[in-house]
């Protein structure tokens, strides 16, 4: 099956790592997110690509929504969280998940679980629905703590627009972030 452009170029770097054995590539799919269920059919188009013949690549999906919401319920304050969102308390709200967000373990050491439980010799990593995390944790960050902790290649759809050549904002809403390590590969607007 052809895949997009974009895709075919996110595939053809996940290819490369594991014909070269270098740096695993770290990638960002940014998109619209307008485009959020257009782009979840897209990667799963590129699943199936990876994961036949002759490439064999295990693909990883993990729902950063289903890690935030698992980080609230163990965190005890879920209850707290919802009736401060209810009082119009927004900042209050915004500073308990934050904090509950960056407790041990944090989102990162559960993404890592996540991938360790199910990592193959030849794996990639497709982290989504990061709209979830918003506005509480920066995926800036998320990747960032990933970078150091995984050996497969790690790509983050990444709902948002790109401000200049390097900054991009988060849901169209936040301040651009400038210090992404990792490579952006815009969907575009088709």
């Amino acid at each position: 099956m052809p895949l997009p452009e974009p895709i075919a170029n996110i595939a053809e770097r996940i290819v490369t790592y594991y014909e070269t054995k270098t740096t695993p590539p770290f990638l960002i799919y940014q998109y619209e997110p307008k485009h959020e269920y257009t782009v979840r059919r897209e990667l799963s188009d590129l699943r199936k690509w990876l994961e036949a013949d002759p490439r064999n690549i295990d693909c990883d999906t993990i729902s950063l929504a289903a890690v935030f919401w698992e980080t609230l319920e163990e965190g005890g304050q879920l209850e707290e969280i919802i009736s401060l969102e209810r009082a119009g308390a927004y900042e209050d709200a915004h500073l308990a998940v934050r904090q509950v967000l960056s407790a041990r373990p944090t989102v990162a050491d559960r993404v890592v679980e996540r991938i360790e439980s199910k990592q193959t010799e030849r794996s990639a990593i497709f982290l989504y629905r990061a709209g979830a995390l918003y506005p509480a944790h920066r995926t800036s960050t998320l990747l960032d703590e990933l970078k150091a902790r995984i050996d497969s290649p790690v790509t983050l759809l990444y709902p948002g627009r790109i401000e200049g050549d390097y900054g991009l904002r988060f849901m169209g809403q936040t301040e651009p972030t400038y210090g992404y390590r990792a490579l952006i590969i815009p969907r575009g607007e088709s």
